[in-house]
């Protein structure tokens, strides 16, 4: 059975870093195993129907064509093992596009494209990096008031968007929806702390440390700064 890792962020927790990680390294994964990347026609449609969902209306309407994309994208992997990145799958970044609370339509959305990759023959697994939760929120504050001064009040923030004191619910709800072994949680602190976004990630994807040596680890991009 093929198998496909799909990484899902959340946002603010160096995604963009390792979708640009795949695409520069992508030369130097084994032939069994393929970087699925984030600009590929069908896979960039997948994100934006998941994107674009913010009502119960925009759910139903979009549910079935995030079905039958991720169908698509399944019965064209070739590699026996296919690597994905895309924060994006869990909804507009937390506290814009007018939706409340942390990702609220995931409960759906993932287990749609769950099943149609099972359907086709695709072992899923899905993958979170997991940040601080007080940092994160200082990050997503920065990226929802970027060029402006607001300064961070944490449990306002938290109130104003209906956002949870940390990922326990968030976590719970994937594990629920998706099964305990098919969500797995990876340290942002820890990848951090080595200079290597994305390397569990990687390793997880079965690369080798021969090859984590070899990559190219660019230098970081699309970081928000801190709010004051």
């Amino acid at each position: 059975m093929k198998r496909a890792l799909i990484h899902i962020g959340p946002h603010k927790t160096g995604s963009t870093y390792i979708q640009q990680m795949m695409k520069v390294n992508a030369d130097l994964f084994p032939e069994s195993h393929a970087a699925h990347l984030k600009s590929d026609p069908l896979f960039s449609a997948l994100q934006s129907l998941a994107i674009n969902i913010r009502t119960h209306a925009d759910l139903a309407q979009r549910l079935p064509a995030i079905q039958d994309t991720s169908a698509q994208i399944a019965r064209g992997l070739n590699a026996e093992n296919t690597l994905f990145s895309s924060e994006d799958l869990l909804g507009p970044v937390p506290t814009l596009a007018g939706v409340s609370g942390l990702y609220p339509f995931v409960d759906q959305t993932l287990p749609a494209i769950q099943s149609a990759f099972l359907a086709a023959g695709v072992e899923v697994q899905f993958f979170c990096y997991i940040r601080e939760y007080d940092d994160w929120l200082r990050s997503v504050h920065a990226h929802r008031f970027r060029g402006r001064e607001r300064p961070f009040a944490p449990r306002k923030f938290k109130t104003r968007s209906a956002l949870p004191n940390d990922w326990a619910d968030f976590i719970a709800r994937l594990r629920a929806s998706l099964g305990p072994a098919n969500v797995a949680n990876l340290s942002y602190e820890t990848d951090a702390a080595s200079g290597r976004m994305g390397s569990a990630l990687f390793r997880v994807f079965g690369l080798s440390e021969g090859v984590l040596n070899q990559m190219d680890w660019i230098a970081p991009v699309n970081v928000s700064p801190r709010s004051p």
